[in-house]
């Protein structure tokens, strides 16, 4: 029988140390590209939050307090689903109508920057319940464009503020701050 103990390949050390840089440039170029995008944020987990919105115009005062649900689909979808209730005001503050607010809103969107997390997003369909009687008059002072007008497209830029809540902003102003349900 032969033994091997005392004879060494020169080439293992070099060939060891060779694979090790190209096994560790494999693992950072999987992780890079092939990485499931559900595992970053904000495309990880839905959202709730809630949305008061106030608007002035000429003689009348309008308010909507609202739910919002946020949720990235597949094939670059988003779901925001919308339920409320508006008001419009006379001058002296009376309540002169009632709208309620339903409605689902399908997006396509397309990421224009990682670093600022800006969205341009396109309501491609909108589904309105059948108790969703918001005219489009109140539509109009109280919604951003694609949440009752179809094929409009928003820009949008949701920012993480910290671990369980996202901050949806458009060109205006903060509208929504949407909270993760944490998961066990």
């Amino acid at each position: 029988m032969i033994s091997d103990r005392n004879f060494t390949c020169p080439g293992k050390k070099t060939l060891f140390f060779t694979l090790l840089p190209i096994t560790a440039l494999l693992l950072v170029l999987y992780g890079i590209f092939l990485r499931n995008d559900k595992h970053e944020f904000p495309v990880n987990t839905p959202c709730r939050g809630n949305m008061i919105v106030e608007a002035q115009y000429d003689h009348h005062k309008a308010k909507m307090v609202a739910s919002l649900y946020f949720d990235f689909l597949d094939n670059r979808k988003i779901l925001v689903s919308l339920s409320g209730t508006a008001y419009l005001y006379d001058q002296e503050g009376k309540q002169i109508n009632r709208k309620t607010l339903l409605r689902n809103i399908y997006y396509d969107y397309v990421q224009e920057s990682k670093m600022t997390d800006t969205y341009s997003m396109t309501s491609s369909q909108i589904n309105i319940d059948s108790i969703d009687n918001m005219d489009w008059g109140i539509s109009s002072l109280l919604l951003i464009n694609s949440f009752f007008l179809a094929g409009h497209t928003d820009t949008m830029v949701l920012k993480k503020y910290d671990n369980n809540t996202m901050l949806i902003e458009n060109n205006q102003s903060p509208f929504a701050l949407c909270v993760f349900k944490k998961t066990f």
